[in-house]
């Protein structure tokens, strides 16, 4: 069984349980404290305070604080992926799962916020771009997905469903970077933009354009 990005192993003795249950809290702490400072300003004294273990407990477990947040980002864009392709899994045709999509990336902003906003600040801040933390970990876990979104672009195209004379690649791209508007504005104003409420907007963006019929 996987909980929380960890194997659990019923067979495993009562100090591993014990040590395996410390990382999920120092990381849901971890997590907390680089989204509200930033990777660079945060401390393993500012997660042991806000995880309320000992910095040796932190230490422990984790080695510093790149392996640390190494580990934190590997664990939540699995645990995001997996979460995303469960629910296409039940999606019945090509254009009920990029609703689908919408749907499920709207939600998990919302369940993950600490952690979307902590993302967001490194995507926007270039820590990503020349790291070998993305091209080894993040980029891998986000081309899964976006394979996914373009096969069945693909599909719909050959379904009829779709218009032929745009690649299904351009497809993938053009829907994430509406998602992706929306949601750094949602960021920027939580008291003022409901992401939530932009699900409809956003769909009949995409599949109907702005232009007038």
């Amino acid at each position: 069984m996987r909980s929380a990005g960890f194997v659990m192993d019923k067979n495993i003795n009562r100090r591993e349980r014990e040590k395996l249950r410390h990382r999920r809290e120092i990381l849901n702490a971890a997590e907390a404290v680089f989204a509200e400072k930033g990777f660079h300003r945060s401390t393993m004294e500012d997660v042991a305070a806000r995880s309320e273990f000992s910095v040796g407990t932190l230490y422990n477990c984790f080695p510093g604080k790149e392996d640390l947040y190494r580990t934190l980002i590997e664990r939540r864009c699995s645990q995001l992926r997996d979460e995303v392709n469960q629910a296409l899994d039940q999606a019945t045709d090509p254009a009920a799962s990029i609703r689908t999509y919408i749907e499920s990336k709207i939600d998990l902003c919302l369940k993950y916020v600490n952690f979307i906003t902590l993302y967001t600040r490194e995507r926007l801040g270039d820590r990503f771009s020349d790291n070998e933390l993305w091209w080894e970990t993040v980029e891998p876990i986000y081309g899964d997905v976006m394979d996914r979104m373009t096969r069945i672009f693909q599909t719909g195209i050959e379904q009829g469903c779709f218009r032929a004379d745009m690649a299904p690649n351009e497809m993938t791209i053009a829907l994430e970077g509406l998602t992706d508007g929306f949601m750094y504005e949602w960021l920027r104003f939580p008291d003022k933009f409901s992401f939530k409420d932009k699900l409809e907007p956003m769909i009949c963006l995409f599949f109907k354009g702005i232009c007038k019929e």
